[in-house]
């Protein structure tokens, strides 16, 4: 018992003596001045922002910094200016900058912000015998090593001390400085205390005294106090250490028995009682004080206060002080621009949209300068610029307030004295013309014109440099005229452009290819010779037909016949021959909308009606460049669009080469038998090419005994019935890496040789190789290879590791120091060779000291993608490759679709034959004997082939007896045209099968009359319909009938609810103003007569087409223009029907604001479209899904909610609004894209076996032979696939948050047939893996409770701390005594699950607040003190933290049928839907028939027409 109560004596000298050490080396310390702040001197580079190079000049780098280069900087960077439409990229110049910093740095063994000495010294730490927390960041704390915690480890791990104690049955004098003595108990004695003493007990030793040998020879017994104890052995005293002050004066000493006693410092001193230090508050987290807006103030031991640095005011404990608005005293900004406070007393200027400068100075657009330059009071120019800012506002304002870049040359009022504005401005389109010959693409200083020869104009004209002889100055003029104007001033810098004042305008050089508003572009090519060859090429590929209606808007880009003429003589007559027929080289050149020159100067690129991208740029002196080549002549004006002369010709990559594929071989066949049952014409399968036999006739045999055959081949690298390119190309097929499977009968396919693989056998096998043989080790360090084969090995974009940047991920980054403050929020530090630089974080990108969410997508090889792929961004450094249309593959691979191969052959008729014209392309063409547009192939009815008058047709019909439905196709007799005749196509279901009917037949003459308009109105496509149903009266009438009837008769139309009035005057009868020229011509179902005037109902009668529909709905007015912009129109319109979703300008402008965007993307608008439907609101039922113009992938739903109809989460504010095709509802709200389908499109291209067949035919001394008919299919498998993250059929979000399914901490079971069911990983449960594991903690839930007999804090939250139950105490709960005070002190404490002062304490409701943590969609229920349950409400599963609604559909359809779609609309509730093609109420579905809606849509047509 005695040994236990001693033991606690064994460790307390071992602290005396290690606090004694530390006074020992604090002393020491203090014997002179010691360094202790050891800062790290650092470089560090910085540019400035990217602005004008002509404003550079004067632009200072930030204080403190030193700028080291000169002059304008370097222009190696892009500015953008925001304008109202657009946003323009300009070339701008910055400087680089560099600041010797020195990073704060504590001297080793000091700490805190003032680096004081570690405890023990700077010289010794902790004595030597532990660790310090040191440096900026320490807390001077020290942690002591294994020896100095455990007295049983001395021996092991301090060599200087003595051995581990031998005492028996005594006390060892151990510690630093023991000395390993034993003091014996009583009883025994020895060195070790291990030799027993008998005669001890006859001394009967009092309490607090022991037996003990005592003399020299240590053989006299005599009872001596025990350790802790004082006296002559008879009388023993406890020791108290209290009564000399063993205990720092700092501390109190508080006595805990004999010879024991415990330290404890006061308030506002720290350490172990012995040694107390003052507490600096301001040493630990600066006392509490925010660091960025206050400073902590020393006032005393463990005191302190906050107080506001500089420019701060209003200090509010736990939040700082705030910023001092500078803005508000001391703004110095241009009144253009907008102040902001960035820094305490650093104010920010910027200038506002549309304009450019440092914020102290803002420049406007070229106009807003002219402007302020004439009307500058006292200025150089004030008044003298009013001339050219009357032709530029009133001729060319908006292109030179929102475009650009432009040079402007600006003559002055004096310069123009010869031009006669008033007169120019009468003509608008010669005044632009004369405008633009004082216009240059791009931003052209004086010293670039100083260093040209010639420049450009936006005409296209040329212009000649020069200086004057006599004053050195610049001088323009332009080539062809004789004036020059001289530079008065120049480099006037404005937001889109550069301003340069002349004395002299520019003499007007008329264009040498004229405009004309009155004719169509083919008729101005076919006028012009400049530019025949191509003129020809449009005529023969059946596009020259396009280009003569005016209809539609096109930009043509012509190559002269001199670019032709320079191209390779096999190429040009090629190009030229009849041999040639790609439609893909001229719709290169064609694009759907009218591009005037300023907005080719504008944008970077275009897609041409060949799908294919060309671009645009400039030369340093103007000259505008599409796809490289240069324009000879810009902004040829013409009725139906706009034309570009090119000094070169656009050659897109999917026809190159542009050479004859085929490699033909001619041989001799000497069986004359076999040539006659052999030799045939126009038997051939269409698409394959024929055996041509040329042979001499003879009157019996039919042929010679030897023939020349040629048969057809491919040349090598081409391949199939057409001899396409082999991918890779033909001059290296298969990218030089395998074998294509090339020949006529060849697929195209590519055989990779053993270390590559691909589409094109372009990317190595091994993921970690790249070179020409792959066989190069890819330097990509911590991220994803580039394994092509023409690749460098460096890493994908966006593939690094966190923590690695570099275009091979191996440059380190780590979060930046505290005081490096220049660094952006979103950036890194980097340091190498003493030099910090400031990297961007992934997912961002800049110069570290500003960066912008980065765009994997918008760099010169976009994400890695396949040149035919778009790159789309998923997220900060994510992204995926997705085929461009017309082609297919993963992104990386994409490969050309053919539409002629797949099964429906490219929608042609079954009378049709498919050509393929590129990717994705194709165009259909009746064969002979049939007439249509290759999409619908009927009959030529010879009947119909008669070109005379309509009386020759009427002497037909005993013949021919056709009716009233085929008179249309008489070009001379009936006047409509043929046009006409198409369109009555549409109303043959009334004329063919109805009988007893009246057709009106206007005459030719009464065409021609009709006014212009009018006849533009009616004879369009989509009107012609209306108009002849207007001319068709319900019942026979003859010429007798007629006169038969009174006045005041109306006569039914077969256009609905429109009757013609019958009137008689003077016995002249006339119905609508309209005179009879001949009556009573009968045909088989009815009476035709010919009328002198078109009859024309009221336009009202009329529905308008789309654009003209949205017109008249000015609250959609910005929607109609996204339309307008993406050129959605006709493609919306090309669908037999549609439904659009249209959002409200409101709602527009106010999504624009809340995601902080300029404006809605095309997939967007997309997005809000439906085709192929008329829905009208009735049809939007309840859990219906639509597939929209994005694809399948993509759908809109329709719900109902407190009888409100939604589309997705948009309500529909305005319904049913009818176009001539389709319907538009208004919505409240835009619809977010919901991409939750990952859809896989593969295309499987099956040869079938060889099947032989075998004609003649002789015809003009040719035979003709077809031998060996190979058919190629195509199959197009569409993989329903849900996206990463969503399950169920219709793909719904996996638990969790968005784009963290299961909260990250977890696998989920997603997918088309995924039950989304949560697998959670180890130390996670819960229906999202939301919460910890019972007796678990921490954000990865892998700490582990340690509490004995309490409530741990556990959780994601938690921090492992315990709450003890009633009775127990400690750290763990394992203590069952007493809480103590530090003078010994009890106290109270409520246990585990109450709440109170200890005294009283209260059972916690842990429902009380919040629904006690469990789900809204739950109920919180109590179960003992401090504890709930959480269950989910009925209709809901989980586990009450987490409650989803139960979706009914994920089992067995919902009790939908097979061929409907079952949709969750709330908890366990489902609605059911027929597919499209099904119709039923969603349980029972039945397959509508083609022919039975075709049927009913007829019958329903007639029904309206009558």
């Amino acid at each position: 018992v005695l040994f236990i109560m001693l033991l606690p004596s064994l460790f307390f000298p071992l602290s005396f003596l290690l606090l004694g050490l530390l006074r020992a080396e604090a002393g020491s310390s203090q014997q002179g001045p010691v360094k202790k702040q050891c800062d790290q001197r650092l470089l560090i580079r910085m540019k400035t922002k990217c602005v004008p190079c002509s404003l550079n000049l004067d632009a200072q780098c930030p204080a403190g910094y030193t700028k080291i280069t000169n002059g304008t900087g370097t222009p190696d960077c892009r500015y953008y200016l925001e304008t109202k439409t657009h946003t323009l990229s300009f070339l701008g110049c910055r400087h680089r900058c560099v600041k010797e910093f020195e990073q704060p740095e504590c001297c080793q063994g000091h700490w805190g912000p003032d680096c004081m000495a570690c405890p023990g010294g700077a010289a010794s730490p902790c004595n030597g015998r532990g660790r310090c927390s040191q440096g900026m960041a320490g807390n001077g704390t020290c942690t002591s090593t294994m020896a100095f915690q455990a007295p049983s480890l001395l021996s092991k791990a301090i060599p200087f001390l003595p051995a581990v104690c031998g005492c028996v049955h005594g006390v060892c004098n151990s510690g630093i400085a023991g000395d390993g003595s034993c003091t014996c108990l009583s009883g025994y004695k020895g060195p070790r205390c291990d030799q027993p003493i008998a005669e001890c007990e006859a001394l009967q030793c009092p309490a607090h005294s022991r037996c003990a040998a005592s003399g020299e020879d240590g053989k006299q017994l005599e009872c001596t106090c025990l350790p802790g104890f004082h006296g002559d052995g008879i009388q023993c005293e406890p020791i108290n250490p209290c009564s000399s002050k063993v205990c720092d004066p700092n501390a109190d000493c508080i006595f805990l028995g004999p010879n024991q006693h415990k330290c404890t410092c006061g308030e506002g001193y720290t350490g172990d009682g012995e040694i107390c230090l003052p507490i600096d508050p301001c040493q630990a987290a600066h006392g509490g004080c925010p660091a960025q807006s206050s400073t902590c103030i020393y006032d005393g031991p463990g005191k302190s206060h906050c107080e506001c640095k500089e420019h701060y005011t209003n200090f509010v404990p736990g939040k700082g002080c705030s910023m001092i608005d500078s803005c508000e005293t001391n703004n110095t900004c241009h009144k253009k621009a907008k102040c902001s406070t960035v820094a305490p007393g650093q104010i920010m200027c910027t200038c506002q949209e549309g304009s450019i400068g440092n914020g102290f100075v803002c420049h406007g657009n070229i106009v807003e300068r002219l402007q302020e330059l004439n009307a500058q009071v006292g200025g150089q120019w004030q008044g003298k610029l009013t001339s050219s800012l009357l032709l530029m506002e009133n001729t060319y304002e908006w292109q030179l307030s929102t475009l650009g870049p432009f040079t402007v040359l600006v003559p002055t009022n004096k310069g123009l004295k010869g031009t006669n504005v008033k007169d120019l401005l009468k003509n608008k389109q010669k005044a632009q013309y004369f405008i633009k010959l004082h216009i240059i693409a791009g931003q052209v200083s004086t010293s670039s014109l100083n260093n040209a020869n010639v420049i450009y104009t936006l005409t296209g004209k040329p212009g000649e440099m020069s200086k004057g002889e006599k004053d050195n100055q610049l001088r323009i003029r332009i080539q062809g005229g004789r004036g020059k104007g001289k530079i008065l001033q120049g480099d006037i810098i404005a937001s889109n452009g550069i301003l340069h004042i002349i004395d002299k305008a520019m003499d007007s050089v008329g264009p040498t290819f004229e405009s004309s508003k009155e004719k169509t572009i083919m008729s101005l090519l076919q006028a012009n010779g400049r530019c025949s060859q191509f003129t020809s090429l449009i005529e023969k590929t059946g596009l020259g037909v396009d280009l003569q209606q005016d209809n539609q808007a096109y930009t043509v880009f012509v190559p002269s016949n001199k670019a032709l003429n320079n191209m390779k003589a096999e190429v040009l007559d090629y190009l030229l021959s009849a041999e040639s027929n790609d439609i893909t080289l001229v719709s290169t050149n064609l694009h759907l909308f009218q591009l005037e020159v300023a907005s080719l100067v504008s944008i970077e690129h275009i897609r041409t009606m060949a799908k294919q991208l060309i671009h645009f740029n400039r030369t340093s002196t103007g000259q505008i460049l599409v796809s490289g080549e240069k324009v000879e002549e810009t902004d040829i004006v013409a009725k139906n669009g706009r034309i570009y002369i090119l000094e070169g010709v656009l050659i897109p990559p999917t026809i190159v080469p542009i050479l004859p594929h085929w490699c033909e071989e001619t041989s001799q066949f000497t069986k004359v038998r076999e040539l006659q049952r052999i030799c045939v014409s126009n038997s051939f399968k269409e698409g394959i090419p024929r055996y041509i036999i040329e042979c001499p006739t003879f009157q019996r045999m039919g042929c010679a005994r030897a023939c020349n055959i040629t048969e057809p081949k491919c040349c090598k690298g081409f391949f199939g019935p057409n001899c396409r390119p082999c991918p890779g190309g033909f001059s290296k097929p298969c990218s030089g890496n395998g074998q294509c499977m090339d020949g006529l009968d060849g697929n195209g396919t590519c055989v990779c040789s053993e270390a590559f693989q691909g589409l094109s056998c372009q990317f190595c096998s091994d993921p970690g190789k790249f070179g020409p043989q792959c066989d190069k080790e890819c330097p990509c360090i911590n991220g994803k290879c580039d394994n092509r084969a023409d690749s460098d090995g460096s890493c994908l974009p966006g593939s690094c590791r966190a923590g690695y940047t570099g275009k091979l991920c191996e440059q380190q980054i780590a979060p930046c120091e505290p005081s490096l403050q220049l660094c952006h929020a979103h950036a890194e530090c980097q340091l190498s060779d003493g030099t910090v630089s400031c990297v961007c974080k992934p997912g961002y990108e800049g110069d570290g000291f500003s960066c912008t969410k980065a765009d994997p997508c918008a760099v010169l090889n976009p994400g890695g993608c396949n040149i035919n792929a778009e790159c789309v961004q998923t997220g900060p450094e994510e992204h995926r490759c997705v085929c461009q249309a017309g082609w297919t593959g993963d992104g990386r691979d994409c490969s050309a679709i053919n539409p002629c191969l797949l099964p429906s052959t490219a929608r042609c008729h079954q009378n049709a034959s498919c050509i393929y014209i590129g990717p994705g392309q194709n165009d259909c063409k009746c064969k002979d004997g049939f007439q249509g547009n290759g999409i619908e192939c009927t009959p030529i009815n010879s009947c119909l082939e008669q070109n005379g008058k309509l009386f020759r047709f009427i002497s037909h019909l005993a013949s021919c007896e056709h009716t009233i439905e085929f008179i249309c196709h008489f070009k001379p007799a009936i006047p409509f045209g043929e046009s006409t005749c198409q369109a009555v196509l549409q109303i043959n279901s009334v004329l063919s099968t109805s009988s007893n009917l009246t057709v009106l037949v206007p005459s030719l003459q009464a065409i021609e009359n009709m006014e212009e308009d009018e006849k533009a109105f009616w004879m369009s496509k989509s009107n012609i319909p209306t108009l002849l149903k207007y001319h068709v009266l319900t019942g026979a009438y003859s010429f007798a009938d007629f006169q038969n009837l009174s006045s005041s008769d109306m006569l039914p139309t077969s256009l609905q609810s429109k009757f013609l009035h019958l009137s008689k005057e003077n016995g002249n009868l006339t119905l609508e103003g309209a005179h009879f020229v001949a009556s009573d011509i009968a045909s088989t179902n009815g009476v035709i007569h010919i009328i002198n005037k078109v009859l024309t109902p009221l336009r009202s009668a009329v529905l308008p087409r789309l654009l003209a529909r949205l017109e008249q709905m000015p609250d959609y007015s910005l929607f109609r223009g996204y339309i307008i912009q993406y050129n959605l129109a006709n493609e919306i319109e090309a669908a037999n029907a549609y439904t659009i979703f249209a959002p409200s300008n409101d709602a527009i402008e106010n999504y624009l604001k809340d995601k902080k965007s300029a404006t809605l993307d095309e997939g967007q608008i997309r997005y809000h479209v439906v085709l192929d439907e008329k829905l009208l609101k009735n049809d939007l039922h309840n859990g219906m899904h639509r597939e929209t113009m994005l694809g399948f992938s993509y759908q809109v739903g329709f719900f109902l909610h407190n009888s409100q109809l939604y589309i997705n989460d948009a309500p529909i504010s305005y319904a049913n609004v009818a176009t001539d095709r389709g319907i538009i509802h208004g919505l409240g709200k835009v619809l977010e894209i919901q991409k939750n389908r990952c859809d896989i499109n593969n295309t499987v291209i099956i040869v079938r076996v060889k099947k032989y067949c075998i004609l003649t035919e002789n015809h003009m001394r040719q035979y003709t032979i077809q031998i060996g008919c190979k058919p190629k299919c195509a199959k197009t498998i569409i993989s329903r696939e849900c996206c990463a993250g969503f399950f169920g059929t219709q793909c719904q979000p996996c638990p969790g948050k968005a784009g963290s399914a299961c909260f990250g901490n977890g696998v989920c079971l997603d997918g088309i047939n995924g039950t989304g069911t949560c697998q959670c990983q180890e130390g996670f449960e819960g229906t999202a893996c939301e919460s910890c594991s019972p007796g678990r903690y921490g954000r990865g839930c892998d700490q582990v409770c340690t509490c004995v007999h309490g409530k741990c804090s556990s959780g994601i939250d938690g921090d492992g701390s315990c709450e003890c139950d009633v009775g127990w105490r400690g750290v763990t709960c394992d203590t069952g005594d007493c809480f103590l005070l530090s003078n010994g002190t009890a106290y109270c404490k409520c246990a585990a699950g109450f709440e109170g002062n200890g005294t009283f304490c209260t059972a916690i409701d842990a429902c009380g607040s919040n629904n006690g943590g469990c789900s809204s969609k739950a109920e919180c229920r109590r179960t003992s003190p401090g504890s709930r349950a959480c269950v989910c409400s009925a209709g809901h599963t989980g586990d009450g933290i987490v409650c989803l609604e139960i979706n009914p559909c994920l089992v067995n359809n919902g009790g939908c049928d097979r061929n409907a779609e079952c949709t969750q609309t709330g908890p366990n509730q489902a609605v059911c839907n027929c597919l499209k093609g099904y119709s039923g109420d969603g349980k029972t579905c039945t397959y509508i028939s083609l022919c039975s809606q075709v049927s009913i849509h007829l019958r329903r047509q007639f029904q309206v027409s009558l």
